[in-house]
């Protein structure tokens, strides 16, 4: 089973999305799989929840996925000539219907530029059975999806890049600017993780 949750962290716990995450995987069982979204991005194609049962299936050897989408942070989840600020969904559910003609089941690593960039959390799915042998989701709010990408690959997960499957995401097309990072808990910049990153490269 696959469970799509948008995940949010209630006021007592401010701002914790690693708690809302793990607080939702332990609801699942060892065999299932939860699909976290942003609340600000939508999937593009009616046959997104079939393509990513597929997609678990047919490429067994990742444990955890993220997709393509217009707006982030994170070029590598940015398709080639992308228009980034049209927000006409008509626009993004005809590049999502392409993408997905063409790519449907295709997955590769999810690529870091050497361990120098993560994962964005627009859209993580990740199993039951990975969330389990990394030790959950880090608390925090900014970062823990950065966080999330270093425990897979340090304990030897692969996380794929769905390449048939694109999000529009509005992501502060109202021009609303970002939460700064020194003013909330962000586990990416601990010595943990720094230490963590420094091993892998060198693997």
């Amino acid at each position: 089973m696959i469970y799509t949750y948008i995940p949010y962290a209630p006021k007592d716990k401010k701002s914790n999305l690693g708690w809302s995450y793990n607080n939702f995987m332990e609801k699942v069982d060892d065999d299932d799989w939860v699909l976290f979204l942003d609340h600000d991005a939508t999937f593009t194609v009616k046959q997104w929840y079939s393509q990513i049962e597929d997609i678990i299936e047919k490429n067994n050897e990742f444990g955890a996925f993220t997709s393509l989408m217009n707006r982030v942070g994170n070029p590598f989840h940015i398709p080639n000539n992308i228009d980034r600020n049209n927000h006409n969904i008509l626009y993004h559910r005809e590049v999502g219907k392409i993408i997905y003609d063409k790519y449907t089941y295709d997955v590769i690593d999810m690529p870091h530029n050497n361990f120098n960039m993560f994962l964005s959390g627009v859209l993580i799915l990740v199993s039951k059975k990975t969330w389990k042998k990394i030790g959950g989701f880090k608390e925090g709010f900014l970062g823990v999806d950065n966080c999330f990408h270093v425990d897979c690959l340090y304990n030897d997960i692969r996380v794929g890049l769905m390449n048939g499957v694109y999000l529009y995401h509005f992501y502060r097309a109202d021009g609303v600017p970002p939460p700064k990072p020194e003013k909330i808990n962000n586990p990416y910049f601990t010595e943990e993780y720094k230490n963590k990153i420094n091993k892998l490269k060198q693997r």
